[in-house]
């Protein structure tokens, strides 16, 4: 059921990352609203869910940008099954773990957009990429980090049936 209640909500993250984001941007780098949703949820759901999340997002980011139609998708995988996986479940008062995956989660996501881009035929600078762009993006993920992680998180309780006990 949450894996279908939030692709509304994947759909707006990338929209707003076409349209308002990057009127944020900082030297090349700008806030990925649908990167900080997508890592989010897989910290504190089910990675399948954030899975579903990742595709059907990165593939909608895809079509609103120049990007080759995959290669979002392939890497918010990558790094949401990699924040599953090395990190579990997050609980939602952490402060420590958002920023901290958010901001390696961003270096391995540009990493990988790089090496589409190039595979496509782009001429993408390394040391340019990685500089202008990866740098301050990763600073603004790990600012907004802890905001989005506990939005996610409430949006996240609010969908997960609670367990009755019995006394």
């Amino acid at each position: 059921m949450t894996r279908y209640i939030g692709l509304p909500i994947v759909l707006v993250a990338a929209i707003l990352d076409a349209s308002v984001m990057p009127e944020l941007r900082i030297g090349g780098g700008a806030p990925d609203l649908l990167f900080l949703v997508v890592v989010s949820w897989a910290m504190l759901a089910d990675a399948r869910d954030a899975m579903l999340w990742a595709v059907f997002g990165g593939a909608i980011q895809d079509i609103l940008s120049f990007t080759p139609l995959g290669a979002s998708a392939l890497g918010l995988v990558v790094v949401a099954f990699a924040a599953d996986a090395l990190l579990g479940d997050v609980r939602r008062t952490n402060l420590l773990l958002p920023p901290l995956a958010m901001g390696v989660g961003t270096v391995v996501y540009h990493l990988g957009l790089i090496i589409v881009l190039r595979l496509d035929g782009h001429t993408v600078p390394l040391n340019v990429g990685l500089l202008n762009v990866t740098l301050p993006t990763a600073i603004y993920h790990m600012l907004l980090s802890v905001p989005v992680f506990r939005l996610v998180g409430l949006v996240h309780d609010w969908l997960t049936p609670r367990r009755v006990r019995l006394e």
